[in-house]
């Protein structure tokens, strides 16, 4: 047994470091100068039909500096960022490596790469997540220690490292963030920079901007790089305004879609780094009639509400059998943040979710045709709701309640079959359960949040009528999976990739999903009721389609606090083969919301916007236009699951009630301020938790309606 052992302790030392030394010899040892060489491929991005949208070329954000251009400043910042043994190790920190097993053995994160394994990932271009990839990754990385000198490598690293706003290298990062030359670069902007390229695509987060400078300026102090004085001095370093992305003017409104498409590439494992070292071109699925009926679908609304020029809007239309987006409209361009990808409130829109539970969970009691209470003013789980304008009726079925928006039904409804199945339901119909910001950031979902943006875990029973935060693009998608009879396709911009040479690099290949049940009838069914149910409400609201298409539609508004104004409006609705999410509000920051185009209901000028008005009206024009000319398609019936049945019971699901001096509507906790504000936070010298304001207790609550 000894022996044995002996043996084993033998081998277990032995064949590491022959497996080393026997790569030593077998690996290519990449050259410094051969990544950068490789940047300066355009990447191109095409429409569908094949014409171009976009040429992404690096040779003017991408200038190679020397090492004696390259202060020493910015060289103590990227190593206190990354690797701060650099100087000194063999290409790899066997403690770092260690730590890092440990950490993600105990389900901790953290990684144990030096600055010279990184630079051999990304000559490489091999990033795959597997053990064998990291020993060769650490071999190589050794030996070009043993190649090239130190400064040679650091040189190359930070000529070719992506630190964001389309900057490879640092001479790029300079002039981007500080429109500055690199050899000028200060302690502080040095230490912001090294800070980015753990994660480039949130540069432009303040909150990530505050705490990688934190910790970066900290690693400096720790190394004696810098002195404790120079640390307690130094003032933030706030980057210059971000210019338009990719493109600037000469893109427009539709610089959103270059970001997007990069950032659904990014998540599936494809960099602009890797696209660009293969001259990739990028093949979207965006018909240019469809964008061009969306930009004049806005254009023409918003040009009657110029005289409020922070107000904004975000349309994403798509195909919903297939999931290619069909158009996309994050903004007009004056925003370094994708509205369409920026979470807000969704109010009543989000009510289609809470029937989709329901028939799931009760289909035997609840349907088109099920009764309800839907009077005003009714105390539900201890929460006193009220109905917007007063609509309801003591009894009113379920597809009225709907059309008309009546709170206290759906309110009922969520209490009824309780809010994880609510929660459940709009997560299986396709918005995410973490959701991420076109700034970068991200959070869990449909969920109260802790401090630190963490999910807690805990749904108040506010969901039922929009109470948490989502993006205009989870909005299509969730309704994306209703128009296709509960099959849930992803949503997205890229249908495929190749080099410069033709070859195949992605394809979109997800097959749909059934997203409510297994069996495909019950499936199908919760569907086409949930469809069926919001039939009536686009021309109950003046928003039907031209000659009147079949349509399936929800509005949605959030009230701004307690003014009695509103912040969001939305209208949301879909054909067989077309959905569109249109998002109205604030550019800017929760504000109140007024409209001059068309009011159905009240005055003509200055009206508050609600779901019907301005987001009804671009939906409605830009419906109108895709359609012209295709045939119209009536939806399924819908089968009728309930038997026979009397008004539903109160609820008995305990829920926490609102605090008493909540005024007397839902009340809606906002549970994060919106990720797109532009007010800079208030920080200490290196510390900051949010990019935006705190909000007062009083905006912090605000009441979904109709």
């Amino acid at each position: 047994m000894r022996r044995s052992l002996y043996v084993l302790v033998g081998l277990g030392m032995f064949v590491p470091v022959a497996a080393f030394v026997i790569g030593y010899f077998l690996v290519e040892v990449p050259d410094p100068n051969a990544l950068a060489a490789s940047l300066n491929q355009p990447v191109t991005l095409f429409y569908a039909d094949g014409s171009t949208l976009y040429t992404k070329s690096t040779e003017d954000s991408h200038r190679l500096v020397t090492w004696d251009q390259i202060p020493q400043t910015m060289r103590d910042a990227q190593m206190a960022a990354e690797d701060e043994t650099f100087m000194s190790n063999a290409g790899f920190d066997l403690k770092a490596i260690l730590r890092t097993v440990w950490n993600r053995l105990t389900g901790g994160t953290g990684g144990g790469s030096t600055i010279g394994q990184e630079y051999v990932k990304k000559a490489t271009g091999n990033d795959e997540a597997t053990l064998s990839r990291k020993f060769v990754e650490m071999v190589q990385s050794y030996k070009m220690t043993r190649t090239y000198s130190k400064q040679d490598i650091l040189t190359a690293y930070l000529n070719t490292v992506y630190f964001g706003r389309g900057a490879y290298g640092v001479a790029a990062a300079a002039k981007a963030y500080y429109n500055e030359d690199v050899s000028k670069l200060s302690t502080e902007q040095a230490a912001l920079l090294a800070g980015l390229v753990q994660l480039p695509g949130q540069a432009d987060s303040t909150a990530y901007q505050h705490r990688r400078y934190s910790y970066v300026m900290g690693r400096l102090l720790a190394n004696h790089w810098v002195s404790q004085a120079e640390y307690q001095a130094a003032p933030f370093p706030a980057p210059v305004p971000v210019a338009a992305k990719d493109g600037g003017s000469a893109l427009g409104d539709r610089q959103y879609i270059v970001s997007q498409a990069f950032a659904e590439l990014a998540a599936k494992g494809y960099s602009e780094q890797a696209l660009s070292a293969r001259g990739a071109k990028v093949y979207l699925t965006i018909q240019p009639a469809a964008q061009q009926a969306a930009e004049q679908a806005v254009t023409t609304v918003m040009a009657a509400d110029k005289e409020y020029p922070d107000e904004g809007s975000a349309l994403v239309s798509a195909d919903p059998q297939s999931g290619e987006i069909l158009a996309y409209y994050g903004g007009d361009g004056s925003t370094s943040y994708d509205l369409a990808t920026t979470p807000q409130q969704p109010g009543s829109s989000f009510k289609p979710y809470v029937l989709a539970a329901g028939v799931r969970a009760q289909p035997d009691r609840i349907g088109l045709n099920t009764v309800y209470d839907g009077s005003d003013n009714q105390t539900i789980a201890g929460q006193l709701v009220h109905n917007s304008d007063g609509e309801g009726a003591p009894q009113i079925t379920v597809k009225d309640a709907m059309t008309k928006s009546v709170n206290t039904v759906f309110y009922r409804m969520g209490a009824d079959v309780g809010v994880s199945a609510v929660r459940q339901a709009a997560w299986d119909a396709g918005i995410p359960k973490k959701i991420t910001t076109s700034l970068g950031a991200s959070f869990d979902s449909l969920q109260n949040d802790n401090p630190d943006g963490s999910g807690t875990g805990t749904t108040e029973l506010g969901i039922s009528i929009g109470q948490y935060a989502v993006r205009p693009l989870d909005q299509a998608q969730g309704y994306a999976t209703f128009a296709a009879g509960g099959q849930y396709v992803p949503l997205h911009l890229v249908a495929r990739v190749t080099d410069d040479n033709g070859s195949p690099v992605y394809g979109f290949t997800t097959a749909p999903k059934p997203a409510f049940s297994s069996d495909p009838v019950t499936n199908s069914a919760i569907a086409s009721i949930v469809t069926q149910s919001m039939t009536s409400v686009a021309d109950s609201s003046g928003d039907g389609l031209a000659g009147g298409r079949p349509n399936a539609a929800k509005t949605g508004t959030a009230q701004f606090q307690d003014t009695g104004h509103n912040s969001e409006a939305w209208m949301v609705g879909y054909t067989p083969h077309v959905v569109t999410a249109v998002w109205f509000g604030n550019k800017k920051q929760p504000a109140p919301i007024y409209g001059n185009y068309h009011n159905g209901i009240g005055k003509e000028h200055h009206y508050d916007v609600y779901g019907r008005e301005e987001p009804g009206y671009i939906w409605q024009a830009y419906m109108n236009q895709y359609l012209n000319g295709k045939p119209a398609e009536a939806f399924p019936q819908a089968p009728d699951l309930t038997t026979p049945t009397t008004v539903p019971p109160p609820s008995t699901v305990p829920q926490t009630s609102m605090p008493p001096s909540e005024p007397p509507s839902p009340t809606l906790p906002r549970q994060r301020p919106p990720k797109h504000s532009l007010t800079p936070p208030s920080c200490f010298p290196y510390g900051c938790t949010t990019g935006t304001t705190t909000p007062t207790s009083s905006s912090r609550h605000r009441p979904a309606l109709g």
